[in-house]
């Protein structure tokens, strides 16, 4: 089978997009998720210094105490006392620092209920975020923090960096990379809080994440021949198929032994690779989940898919997808546990050889 794509589309992080809708999925950005054309041989064939390792590692201590902390690109932060007043650039650190149970001074908030997800309480936070500028930088410097947090991008660089020299100069940036497994970012959000002097908001809440992960692993080994895409609409023409060695929750549920939908390497397929609506019908997947976009498709070829003929098919809460909690993931995992579980293996299409 071959599909086809009107081209590369480039998408901004869900994080990052004033609207999510259909006609907002497709509009070009420079921070973006790169979704690439479908061919034959396609889908189905400031003070940081020094530099540490892949993981981050702090050391606190006594408020007055040296701090120093290395991030997710191997940058280690170093000040002479812990920090006090902390940032958060973009949503998807905010959420799961919030969850961890750090409160900020300053945060970001694009409207896309990811950090409504983890019930922050606002309370004195001075919110950064601006649809057409990003962030704010003069509202950021009223705050006063002594150090920001923002994302890591699958490139290694920060989500802020069209902004990084204005926004280092008002604090050290440690950066979070949200593209690892589930237990990764939020085991380095809690890692932080903790070196920050803070209590962790739900000390439960990993071993309740971490028996949802055994729930999973169970459901898959029951029902191993089971072939899972996780998708989402670009524009009313395509849908695209994530990619599992990128998406945090797609990392997780692979190790987990989930049979996923492959997505050929290559720079334009880093995010997701993109299939025309026609060819939607031949995906080989036995159970679609709808994924970071709305609405779910309503078009004759979605419901001749396989999958969607046979009921095979869920759409979690969008902010699912960005909000890097152990609970909401709990959640998420204990969701798809149930539909791996009852779905049946063989209703989509054959693999291509």
């Amino acid at each position: 089978m071959t599909a086809t794509a009107t081209g590369s589309t480039l998408l901004r992080p869900l994080a990052d997009r004033p609207a999510l809708t259909a006609s907002a999925i497709g509009r070009p950005t420079r921070r973006g998720l790169l979704v690439g054309g479908l061919g034959a041989a396609g889908l189905f064939g400031l003070t940081a210094c020094g530099a540490g390792g892949s993981s981050a590692k702090a050391s606190g201590g006594a408020s007055a105490g040296a701090w120093s902390f290395t991030d997710d690109r191997g940058r280690t932060v170093r000040l002479p006392r812990r920090p006090r007043r902390i940032a958060f650039l973009t949503d998807t650190v905010g959420a799961a620092l919030w969850a961890a149970g750090l409160q900020p001074v300053a945060a970001a908030d694009s409207g896309q209920g990811i950090v409504p997800a983890v019930k922050p309480d606002w309370t004195g936070v001075t919110k950064i975020y601006s649809a057409d500028k990003g962030v704010r930088l003069e509202a950021l410097a009223q705050a006063r923090p002594d150090l920001l947090v923002d994302a890591v991008q699958p490139d290694g660089t920060l989500q802020v960096s069209s902004q990084l020299s204005e926004v280092s100069k008002i604090a050290p940036v440690v950066g979070l990379s949200t593209y690892q497994p589930i237990e990764k970012i939020a085991g380095t959000a809690d890692r932080l809080t903790a070196s920050l002097g803070s209590h962790l908001a739900d000390a439960g809440a990993k071993a309740r994440y971490t028996a949802a992960s055994a729930r999973l692993k169970s459901a898959v080994a029951a029902n191993p021949g089971v072939r899972v895409g996780f998708v989402f609409g670009i524009d009313k023409n395509t849908i695209g198929v994530m990619n599992p060695a990128t998406w945090a929750v797609l990392k997780t549920v692979r190790a987990l032994g989930m049979r996923l939908v492959p997505v050929p390497a290559g720079s334009d397929n880093t995010y997701s690779q993109a299939v025309s609506w026609e060819n939607v019908p031949s995906i080989p997947v036995d159970l679609l989940v709808w994924a970071v976009s709305d609405p779910m498709p309503d078009a004759p070829l979605w419901k001749r898919t396989p999958a969607v003929a046979a009921g095979q098919v869920w759409k979690p809460e969008l902010a699912s997808w960005y909000a890097y909690s152990w609970e909401n993931f709990t959640v998420l995992l204990d969701g798809l546990a149930s539909r791996v579980g009852s779905a049946r293996a063989g209703v989509g299409p054959r693999d291509a050889s």
